[in-house]
């Protein structure tokens, strides 16, 4: 089934998607935010592992918090 990009709202936005290069993209941009000195291929590695690490189901939070632990590391 296809994703509708028309139909957002809390779930949606608790998920992250590997698969989609936009959101893998806000992703890398957002830990380069967090650690500004982090390369775009840095963050993007970080988040990769991250990814592999923790299932999706478990949430964007989850994700992003083990990213940005493995970039700072």
């Amino acid at each position: 089934m296809a994703d509708d990009k028309k139909k957002v709202g809390r779930q949606d936005r608790n998920l992250i998607s590997s698969k989609e290069r936009y959101e893998v993209d806000y992703a890398v941009k957002q830990l380069q935010k967090q650690v500004p000195d982090a390369t775009r291929q840095a963050a993007k590695e970080a988040f990769t592992k991250a990814a592999k690490k923790i299932s999706p189901s478990e949430g964007r939070e989850k994700i992003m918090r083990e990213a940005l632990k493995i970039l700072k590391s």
